[in-house]
């Protein structure tokens, strides 16, 4: 027990400690294949990284030329959907 302002007597509840939150397991290149790509922009424009697997990529319709020779091409979410539409309508 404790004492107040006005000398009468305040319960304090005890405070538990938070519970540790389970650590997530990290991103593989694994992962990749199955979820897709983890895309940043790296230095060149329209040069984007996958920030799991360090592999390089550019979208083909926006950067008509690769930034470098090493550079995969992705359609971006832009293009991606028009790529999925003209493609249903076969």
């Amino acid at each position: 027990m404790q004492k107040n302002l006005w000398e009468g007597d305040d319960f304090i509840d005890l405070q538990r400690m938070p519970g540790r939150t389970p650590e997530t397991t990290p991103y593989t290149p694994v992962h990749c294949e199955i979820y897709g790509h983890t895309w940043e922009y790296f230095g060149i424009t329209g040069l984007k990284r996958c920030s799991v697997c360090q592999m390089k990529g550019y979208c083909p319709l926006c950067t008509q030329h690769p930034p470098t020779k090493d550079a995969k091409p992705f359609y971006c979410t832009k293009y991606t959907a028009l790529r999925g539409e003209s493609e249903g309508r076969a």
